[in-house]
């Protein structure tokens, strides 16, 4: 299966780590915007939006997963 589906192959091994990464990227935005001196309202809202991507990111993963466990052929 790796041949023919790559993609599908390296976000099933990495999906959860890249979800934690671009969960990560607005809690960092917030965080640089709060040291730049904005209010501290960024950096809740970063966090917020860092929570709902990383649950994005988990539940495309799984269903990646779920799709290659059971509709691709072994």
């Amino acid at each position: 299966m790796s041949e023919q589906y790559p993609t599908l192959r390296l976000r099933e091994r990495h999906g959860a780590g890249l979800a934690v990464l671009v969960a990560l990227a607005p809690v960092a935005a917030a965080i640089i915007a709060l040291i730049a001196g904005y209010s501290p309202w960024w950096l809740l809202a970063g966090a917020a939006v860092g929570a709902v991507l990383f649950l994005a990111g988990r539940s495309y993963v799984e269903m990646i997963r779920l799709m290659t466990d059971m509709l691709l052929p072994k």
